[in-house]
């Protein structure tokens, strides 16, 4: 079922995970039609789309992301469904060198700033943690 945050349960168990090696996660995004911003938020009353404010906040998560060895492996819009069926709007796949590094992101000073865009913008998504065995470029 799709959701917006992981669980309390959910986030114990990906923090507390033994494995200490790299990571990846894909993101599978669905966006809002119209953004929603908080009252006091300077885009609030913009007309624009949600897939615009989850890109202000992919943005500046990449740039927290890379001050800790993570990176941005790919954003793309999905095309269609050539297996299966469904009703998702993007994909995001990154990639930490371990936990801990997208840990320290999620904790970073502009993580706040930055997620308002992520709450405007994203009406819900799947999140998938891997072990990645291959990854060009990466490792």
């Amino acid at each position: 079922m799709p959701a917006f945050q992981p669980t309390a349960d959910q986030f114990r168990a990906f923090r507390d995970d033994p494995y200490d090696g790299p990571i990846a996660q894909v993101n599978i995004l669905k966006f809002r039609v119209k953004a929603e911003y908080q009252p006091d938020d300077p885009e609030f009353g913009n007309n624009e789309p949600g897939a615009i404010a989850y890109q202000r906040y992919a943005d500046a998560f990449g740039v927290a992301a890379a001050e800790v060895g993570g990176r941005c492996l790919l954003m793309g819009e999905v095309e269609r469904y050539f297996i299966g069926n469904g009703d998702w709007d993007a994909v995001m796949v990154m990639f930490f060198p371990d936990r801990k590094a997208f840990i320290a992101t999620l904790n970073h000073p502009d993580y706040k700033s930055m997620a308002r865009h992520r709450d405007a913008g994203l009406l819900c998504q799947e999140l998938l943690t891997t072990r990645p065995a291959r990854a060009e470029g990466v490792l």
